[in-house]
């Protein structure tokens, strides 16, 4: 999706005056992150920006979310759980039984606290990114699908979004997480409720009438 608008984050944070701030983020992520992962949140910043040219948002925002969605992805899932109960940041118990969720929810907290983001905007689209939510911004559902469909995915089902990505954000998202629930139920992994009322949500705004299984 990135040729089909020729903008690349750090070229929108260039011409928002903010490139420094795009530059100095991006080095210490790299001392941060493993090279795979430091190269798909440079993906994911891109993507996002290239959705953002489709969708709309605030593309300065979807540059610098897409950057740092990842930035907790190294800790370990203890780091993680000590980090989330010190701060108080657990929501739901699938975020005890299976932490490596909880990258979303502390990276949110490190981004504000450490890295010196404080709007709201890109801080929401940090937390949920991974699990979603009910009534998520513009830009945290445009992070939520960039982070699934950016170049570097490669998984059965990545297609089917990537396409509805072109389209219909709120359908790829309907989508994605109802392929989540099939992955989730096979591997016998722990649901956040956080997704079933993102999915809730989604389907409401459209008319839908939806129960999740007891």
């Amino acid at each position: 999706m990135i040729n089909e608008t020729g903008s690349t984050a750090e070229e929108i944070c260039r011409r928002a005056g903010c490139q420094k701030e795009w530059q100095s983020l991006k080095d210490k992520l790299q001392g941060q992150l493993k090279p795979r992962r430091f190269n798909h949140s440079l993906a994911v910043a891109d993507e996002a920006v290239a959705m953002g040219h489709l969708f709309g948002g605030d593309l300065v925002k979807l540059a610098l979310a897409g950057l740092l969605h990842d930035s907790a992805k190294e800790l370990s899932n203890e780091q993680l759980l000590a980090l989330a109960e010190a701060q108080d940041l657990i929501t739901d118990p699938a975020e005890r039984e299976n932490p490596s969720i909880l990258h979303g929810p502390v990276g949110a907290w490190r981004a504000c606290r450490e890295w010196g983001i404080a709007d709201p905007v890109i801080l929401e689209a940090i937390r949920l990114h991974t699990v979603g939510g009910p009534a998520m911004s513009l830009e945290a559902c445009v992070i939520f699908m960039a982070d699934l469909i950016e170049p570097g995915r490669a998984y059965n089902g990545v297609e089917i979004l990537r396409r509805l990505c072109r389209q219909d954000l709120r359908a790829a998202m309907i989508e994605a997480i109802e392929q989540t629930l099939v992955y989730l139920e096979r591997k016998k992994l722990p649901l956040h409720q956080g997704t079933l009322l993102c999915l809730a949500w989604l389907k409401e705004e459209r008319g839908i009438v939806w129960k999740a299984k007891n």
